[in-house]
């Protein structure tokens, strides 16, 4: 089964990091654009995978670009955070990339929660 959900990428001095709004806490880092790519990917199947197996439901890959861009634009916003950033000493961030990642994951051998997971999905 193929999906795809908008990441929000985000360039530093020393990395990339990556998150998808529609799949709440799912986060990865790399060293480089191109392991970037690669390790978001394994943590988008990884955790859609995991919640299958665990028969809770698909989230859904509902966001467009533009609803991404003013999701993390409000999330950059909230002043209730910026504790929380200051604490992790965060680097600066130098560019923002808003792009489709498209991931194919093989569905487990289905309970019936699966499946209704699934063809919900």
């Amino acid at each position: 089964m193929k999906l795809t959900y908008v990441a929000v990428f985000e360039r530093t001095p020393n990395n990339w990091a990556a998150y998808t709004p529609d799949v709440l806490g799912c986060v990865s880092v790399g060293d480089t654009w191109e392991e970037m790519l690669v390790m978001i990917r394994e943590a988008l199947t990884g955790h859609i995978e995991l919640t299958l197996e665990d028969g809770d439901p698909l989230p859904e890959p509902k966001m467009s670009i533009d609803e991404a861009i003013a999701y993390h634009l409000e999330a950059m916003s909230d002043d209730s955070m910026e504790p929380w950033r200051e604490s992790y000493d965060f680097p600066p961030t130098l560019a923002t990339r808003f792009e489709p990642v498209e991931i194919e994951i093989s569905v487990p051998e289905a309970s019936p929660a699966v499946l209704e997971a699934v063809q919900a999905g």
